[in-house]
C-alpha cells in the first residue's frame, strides 16, 4: 500500500485564510479537520471520523472532501495532485495518506494545514477553542465579526464583550451551574468560559454584538456538550439533558 505525500504549493499562511473563508471551508469541514487535528499525529480513519459525526456510512466523508479540496483549489489554482493516470487525488489536498476509498487508509493532516489550524484555533490554558469561537482579544469599539489581516485572517473578538458579559452574568455556569472559585477555591478565581450565542463564522459581517444578549457564560464541560453536534445545542437543550439524567 503506498504511501502519499505528494507536496502541493499552499503555505500555512494560505491555508489560515483558507480557514477562516467561509465559501471555502464550511462548518461540516471545520468538524472533520477538528477532529484529525485533535488525534495522535493528527491522523484519523474515515470510518473513525464517520462514526464520531454520526454519519451512517464513512461515503459521505469521500464526497465532501472532495468538494472541500475543490474549492480550495479554485481558490488558489494551485495544481492538484495527480494520478498515475491523470485524474485527481482529491482527498490529497488537505491531507496525506493511502489511496484507499475502502475507509481502512488513514488521513494525516498536511503539517501546513496543521500548522495554520493551530493558528487559527489553537487553545490556551484558560480556554479551549471551538469552531466560529475563536481567542478572545481586546479591541476599543465592541464588534465582532470583522475579518483582521494581521499574520493571517482572523476574526476578532472582543475581550470587553466577554468581561461586561460576566459583570452582568457572573462566573457561574448558565447552564449547570458550576463556580470553579466556590469548588476550587482561589487558584479557580475568575475561571470561566463565554459561549457565543451566535457563531461569528454563521455571521460572516462585521456586527455590533450585546453581551448581555450574544454571551453567557459556561463551565467547559457544558461548552463542550453545546458544541458536540454538527448543529451547537441551545443553553435549555443542555439544561433539558442534565435535568432528565439527574431524575433518573
Amino acid at each position: 500500500m503506498r504511501f502519499y505525500d505528494d507536496p502541493i504549493e499552499i503555505s500555512a499562511e494560505v491555508w489560515a485564510e483558507l480557514l477562516t473563508d467561509s465559501e471555502v471551508t464550511r462548518k461540516e469541514d471545520l468538524e472533520v479537520l477538528k477532529l484529525i487535528y485533535e488525534s495522535r499525529n493528527h491522523e484519523m480513519h474515515a470510518k473513525e471520523i464517520a462514526l464520531k459525526l454520526n454519519l451512517s456510512h464513512h461515503v459521505a466523508l469521500n464526497s465532501q472532501i472532495p468538494r472541500f479540496s475543490k474549492r480550495v483549489i479554485a481558490r488558489t489554482g494551485v495544481p492538484p495532485p495527480i494520478r498515475e493516470d491523470g485524474s485527481i487525488r482529491w482527498w490529497h489536498v488537505p491531507f496525506w495518506g493511502y489511496d484507499k476509498r475502502n475507509g481502512t487508509g488513514s488521513w494525516i493532516m498536511r503539517p501546513e494545514l496543521a500548522e495554520a489550524y493551530k493558528r487559527i484555533f489553537g487553545q490556551d490554558d484558560s480556554e479551549i477553542v471551538y469552531p466560529g469561537e475563536m481567542t478572545v482579544q481586546d479591541s476599543t469599539d465592541l464588534f465582532e465579526g470583522a475579518v483582521s489581516k494581521i499574520v493571517v485572517n482572523r476574526y476578532e473578538r472582543d475581550g470587553k464583550a466577554r468581561t461586561k458579559c460576566i459583570e452582568h452574568y457572573g462566573y457561574r455556569c448558565a447552564v449547570c451551574g458550576f463556580d470553579f472559585e466556590r469548588v476550587y477555591g482561589p487558584i479557580g478565581q475568575n475561571k470561566i468560559h463565554v459561549h457565543h450565542l451566535i457563531p461569528l463564522s454563521e455571521i460572516r459581517r462585521e456586527y455590533k454584538i450585546d453581551p448581555i444578549r450574544d454571551l453567557r457564560p459556561v463551565c467547559p464541560n457544558c461548552h463542550l456538550v453545546i458544541h458536540s453536534k454538527r448543529e451547537p445545542l441551545t443553553i435549555d437543550e443542555v439544561k433539558e439533558m442534565i435535568g432528565s439524567n439527574s431524575s433518573q
